[in-house]
């Protein structure tokens, strides 16, 4: 039990927070598979699959190395397959703001977006947060005590 503890302890918040954003990837990409095909996109997009797993890969790397630059560069992929769905989508998103149909946004579509955005800003806060670790504070603030004895 001390030793599932000690783990826990020593990683900071973005550790954490790297597996969320790993989540919401996959759930943006499994929206992406439902909703990527329409009758305005008629495939879908390699670049927008390959960011996503390219951006799993490199959080997976993160855990190993523990890598504050990693989970930039993981952020940054996380934000290219944000833009890159938004730019596979864009006739779609200009045909539903037109509204020639009266087409609106499908929820898978909406979903997509949201977790492709969320899965990119989470990662962008794992990374800031890579060395925080509040679970730890009453003990850093013992040794500050013990230091300031000395």
């Amino acid at each position: 039990m001390g030793a599932i503890k000690k783990f826990v302890t020593e990683r900071g918040l973005g550790y954490w927070l790297s597996f969320a954003a790993i989540a919401l990837g996959f759930v943006a990409l499994g929206l992406y598979y439902k909703c990527g095909v329409n009758d305005f996109a008629t495939e879908l997009s390699s670049s927008v699959i390959a960011a996503v797993w390219a951006a799993a890969a490199l959080a997976v790397i993160a855990f190993v190395i523990d890598l504050k630059a990693v989970r930039y560069v993981s952020y940054l992929v996380y934000l290219y397959a944000f833009i890159a769905f938004i730019g596979t989508q864009v006739n779609y998103i200009a045909n539903v703001l037109v509204s020639i149909d009266g087409n609106s946004f499908t929820s898978d579509f909406l979903g997509a977006a949201i977790c492709f955005a969320l899965a990119a800003f989470v990662m962008l806060a794992a990374a800031i947060t890579t060395r925080v670790a509040p679970w730890n504070k009453a003990e850093d603030e013992q040794n500050d005590l013990e230091v300031a004895d000395d």
